[in-house]
């Protein structure tokens, strides 16, 4: 395709995107064009809103903090020992001076420093006319006329109006308080003690509250919207106010009618409106604002907005312009990216890039099935290799997911399992000439006949060998039931191998465990059920929980066993290891209860297998592994059998140990290798993962795999990284060109290098080179 139809097709695209996008900034001036001449009126009804609202966040926030004292007060009248004070006028001395204390320290401690409201706090006890506050206990005498003096009002008069008769959360309006020469406008909270008594009052408690910190609070929204704030007490009592004016006119009040709500009224010439708002006391806020402030904004923002409608459109089209390249950007650079990665030759014509984004998907998708076929073929093997070493208990059931078994065509509906080996004795009746064609054909008959008595649901069938098949059985919780079944599928399927194709055949059968991880433990128990035919014969199924309780001659440690140990211990995975040994000891201590003389048999025949382990490595291998320099002697020391295997199982950590390290060691020499080759071959353009997977001689997975494990990146990352590196170098050292710099870290043209470039940087190579030019001339100039 020419370069003069491709570009006419982005401009097709880029053109959508941006009548696409005008057209969506045209929708809302539009709109807000037919809705301009209602637009006095809602802007008035909005800031009326608006105010009101601002006048609930005063509301909320003084009432939380005046709950907040309340909460704090009635904890304290609530404490025993207050209630004990003000009730007792003698008695124990000793013991009324002590609660008088932790009375003090409570309102020291819980209400004086815990809430910076409160000025002042004190309680007065009717019994004795005295005062306790923060700081001590005095007569009410003293108190009222000497330490805290209530403007113009000594201390009967002070009695007189706050503390007598009931009160229940009374609040009394500002007034002014002296401590010494200072003077302070607070709000009086009276509270009657004990609560909820009307006649037989003992004390009051009193708190006097700031009422400078209820100003700071309101002086934000107060600043906003200029307004006079008003608290109007539910007996028309102006609380607190805001103006110079503390009244307000009585016709004001009369119209507060509702709980909420806002209205105008005429005050000193002046049109206001008054906005208001009701709490759960019955107290009154009331927001005053004049009107003109109000319909100033309004007029001030209706001209803003016809000269911002027209600025707009021009910012609008612009933006739209610039919206309509950045998103299209993207779908270029996705174009760009997939024309030089792919590989198909296909000479499709295409409509515009996004016809060409979904031929490309569409090509993936085939080849994504195409590898799905290339599976589903492949799953019967993928599932026979699993099962045989699920079976064999050489997978970590931690890591098995629904999804894994699901991919591999493997459903497990119930909890228990049990594992039959079925092993060929004799089939000569069968077979002409013993060739592995002919073992195949036994082995598909017997698999055949297994599952189809077994049925579909309640297990699998997995070639072990060429004369031995391991039967997976799954069952739920197993009763009586089950058992006769499975005897049942022993004998018929033994039945029919004998007289149906003349084979002779022995079953050995586990018990049954519940859990995955319990199936390499049936395996086991499978394998020593079958090492007794020789004892029990193989007319019938030979039942590992027939044998496991008798006494046996002979200890349970087969050649495949043996094998499974070594190569765990030569992969040092201890973990399987010790696994193993404890599979081991319980088939042959706890079930199969041998004698002392075969278990030391037994574990002399783990040594020996440690010491065939130990001859494999190399000279100088032999000699780090010290702890195992004379086991027989350390063997023969171990006075039990849970001793000798903690020693068993000590060697054998000790090969895993070192076997590990060898392991890493070998790691990281190919580690430092691999990135030894990437810097010695950076420059060449053929330089990729399959590349050094094929000079290290390992495909290009594992490849991948143990570089990621090891550094934590990707390879492909790293030699991206790595000649960035030397890019840089070559921008800034040498003069060298664009093209030269691109062929000598690996890129046959410039155009691919200044892409891959400002994919990692941000920027240009030119751009980059301009900057550490520049950086270079400034520092020449500093010295």
């Amino acid at each position: 395709m020419n370069v003069k139809h491709r570009r006419s097709r982005r401009r097709s695209v880029f053109n959508t995107f941006l009548f696409s996008y005008f057209i969506i900034l045209l929708l809302p001036v539009c709109i807000g064009a037919y809705i301009f001449q209602h637009v006095e009126r809602t802007m008035i009804n909005n800031e009326n809103e608006s105010n009101l609202g601002l006048l609930e966040q005063v509301r909320l926030t003084i009432e939380n903090r005046f709950n907040e004292i309340e909460k704090t007060t009635l904890q304290l009248a609530n404490d025993p020992k207050l209630q004990w004070s003000l009730s007792h006028t003698g008695g124990n001395y000793a013991k009324n001076q002590f609660d008088l204390l932790d009375i003090i320290n409570n309102i020291k401690n819980n209400v004086i420093n815990t809430n910076t409201f409160i000025h002042n706090f004190f309680v007065y006890f009717k019994n004795t006319d005295s005062v306790l506050y923060a700081t001590g206990q005095t007569d009410a005498e003293t108190y009222f006329n000497g330490i805290l003096r209530f403007d113009g009002r000594n201390a009967e008069q002070v009695k007189q109006e706050l503390l007598s008769g009931s009160h229940f959360r009374t609040y009394k309006p500002s007034t002014v308080v002296k401590e010494g020469e200072k003077e302070s406008s607070v709000l009086t909270y009276i509270q009657s003690l004990p609560i909820g008594e009307k006649e037989q009052i003992t004390g009051y408690l009193v708190a006097l509250i700031k009422e400078q910190e209820f100003y700071q609070l309101i002086e934000q929204i107060e600043k906003i919207n200029h307004s006079q704030i008003y608290i109007v007490d539910e007996h028309q009592q102006i609380l607190m106010s805001t103006s110079q004016k503390k009244e307000l006119n009585k016709d004001t009040l009369a119209n507060i009618r509702e709980e909420r709500g806002y209205h105008s009224f005429q005050q000193d010439g002046q049109s206001m409106i008054l906005s208001y708002t009701t709490d759960q006391r019955n107290w009154t806020y009331i927001s005053i604002i004049p009107k003109k402030v109000v319909l100033g904004t309004v007029i001030t923002l209706k001209n803003w907005s016809l000269s911002l409608v027209f600025l707009l459109l021009i910012a609008g089209f612009l933006i739209s312009f610039l919206m309509a390249r950045r998103n299209f950007s993207p779908i270029s650079d996705v174009v760009a990216m997939i024309k030089e990665n792919k590989q198909s030759k296909s000479k499709q014509s295409v409509l515009n890039e996004y016809d060409f984004i979904k031929q490309s998907i569409l090509h993936s998708i085939d080849e994504k099935n195409g590898l799905k076929e290339i599976l589903d073929q492949q799953k019967p093997v993928i599932q026979a290799n699993f099962l045989s070493r699920l079976i064999k208990g050489h997978v970590d059931v931690s890591d098995i997911f629904d999804d894994s078994l699901k991919f591999m065509g493997i459903y497990f509906k119930h909890d228990y399992f049990s594992v039959h080996i079925i092993e060929v004795d004799d089939c000569q009746n069968f077979i002409t000439e013993d060739t592995e064609r002919e073992w195949a054909l036994v082995r598909f008959v017997l698999t055949n006949l297994s599952r189809e008595l077994l049925g579909e649901d309640d297990g699998y069938v997995v070639e072990m060998d060429r004369n031995r098949l391991a039967l997976l059985f799954n069952t739920s919780k197993p009763d009586e039931q089950t058992f006769q079944q499975r005897n049942k599928f022993v004998r018929t399927l033994q039945d029919y191998a004998n007289q149906r194709f003349r084979f002779k055949i022995t079953i050995a059968v586990s018990q049954f465990v519940r859990g995955l991880e319990g199936i390499g433990r049936c395996y086991q128990e499978a394998l020593i059920a079958l090492d007794s035919r020789l004892i029990y014969g193989s007319s019938e199924g030979i039942y590992y929980e027939d044998i496991a309780g008798l006494e046996h001659n002979y200890y349970e440690y087969a050649l495949e066993t043996e094998v499974q140990l070594m190569n765990y211990a030569k992969n040092g995975d201890f973990d399987n290891v010790e696994r193993l040994l404890d599979q081991i000891y319980e088939a042959n201590f706890v079930i199969g209860g041998i004698s002392p003389e075969l278990g030391k048999c037994l574990f002399y025949d783990l040594l020996s297998t440690i010491l065939k382990l130990r001859n494999g490595f190399k000279t100088s291998k032999k000699r780090e592994l010290e702890g195992i320099a004379d086991p027989l002697k350390s063997l023969a020391a171990c006075s039990t059998a849970e001793e000798m295997l903690w020693k068993i199982k000590e060697f054998y950590k000790e090969i895993c140990v070192y076997t590990l390290a060898e392991k890493n060691e070998h790691r990281d020499q190919m580690y430092t290798s691999i990135i030894d080759f990437v810097e010695s071959h950076y420059f060449d353009s053929n330089l990729s993962v399959a590349l050094i997977a094929d000079h290290f001689r390992i495909s290009p997975q594992y490849l991948s795999s143990f570089f990621k494990k090891h550094s934590g990146e990707n390879i492909s990352d790293y030699i991206a990284k790595f000649r960035i590196m030397q890019a840089k170098k070559m921008l800034t050292e040498q003069s060298l060109t664009l093209a030269e710099i691109a062929s000598r870290i690996g890129y046959s043209n410039d155009a691919g290098f200044v892409r891959f470039f400002k994919k990692y940087e941000g920027i240009t190579p030119g751009k980059y080179r301009d900057n550490a030019n520049r950086m270079t001339n400034i520092q020449g100039k500093s010295v």
